[in-house]
């Protein structure tokens, strides 16, 4: 009689090294959040870019242990992450001043808003400047604020709030020969406007008006020639001028 065969039962292959897998993953993770908490402490724009290439470095890395990430999925949610501004430059120039102010402002505000109120943002030797458009800010020929303007002024005293340096605020004009009793030439609207502008921080926010300087260029300092209706645009304007540099100022 033919015996019966017996089948060995062949055992499963345990892995037991499972959890090197998981163990990977949240040793990544947890390299990832101290990551984010060194770049929010003192964010800039090399620091950020540096922030994302070890977060896709290193989820490249844990996607060959065996969790396999989406590469379009990280890159999607880098994109979506936000690195605080942080805080007004104690050390550093006017360089450093404006790329702080440039973030703070595109973070405060809507691409549609910054582009309407704010002309330019720029830095020279003395500090940087933050270029308001007057047709924003105050009706053709008057220096009375526009009330929606006033979120844009807002956003800006949060930034000269931030800090303690000396603010100088110009008004300009364009050449058009202003024609009100209330104001005999473009000095004195323009004068006007940059005294609406500081009373206005300094009333509704309280900052220490020791701080400002109001000054009048009327139409003496243009930055384009006044050829064209968009060029007399650009030139009516309030310029905020954060001092980063005392010995540079004569006033």
């Amino acid at each position: 009689m033919q015996a019966k065969r017996r089948h060995r039962r062949h055992e499963e292959h345990v892995n037991h090294e499972r959890w090197l897998v998981s163990y990977a993953d949240f040793i990544t993770l947890l390299f990832a959040f101290f990551v984010v908490m060194y770049a929010t402490s003192t964010a800039n724009e090399n620091k950020q870019k540096d922030f994302e290439q070890s977060i896709k470095l290193n989820f490249h890395l844990v996607g060959k242990g065996g969790s396999d990430q989406n590469a379009e999925t990280i890159d999607s949610a880098i994109a979506e992450l936000e690195i605080p501004v942080g805080n007004f430059p104690k050390k550093g120039g006017p360089a450093e001043a404006a790329d702080y102010v440039e973030r703070a402002l595109g973070k405060a505000m809507s691409k549609d808003d910054k582009k309407k109120d704010i002309q330019d943002i720029y830095h020279d030797s003395v500090g940087v400047r933050v270029s308001l458009t007057a047709s924003s800010f105050f009706t053709p020929g008057s220096a009375k604020l526009r009330l929606s303007s006033l979120p844009a002024l807002d956003k800006v005293a949060e930034i000269l709030s931030a800090n303690d340096k000396r603010i100088i605020v110009e008004g300009h004009t364009d050449d058009t020969p202003i024609a009100d009793p209330q104001y005999p030439s473009n000095w004195e609207l323009a004068g006007d406007r940059s005294a609406a502008v500081v009373r206005y921080f300094v009333k509704y926010h309280k900052l220490n008006p020791k701080r400002f300087v109001s000054i009048s260029y009327g139409d003496q300092k243009p930055i384009v020639p006044n050829d064209t209706e968009e060029h007399k645009a650009m030139n009516r304007r309030i310029e905020i001028l954060i001092v980063t540099d005392n010995n540079k100022v004569g006033i």
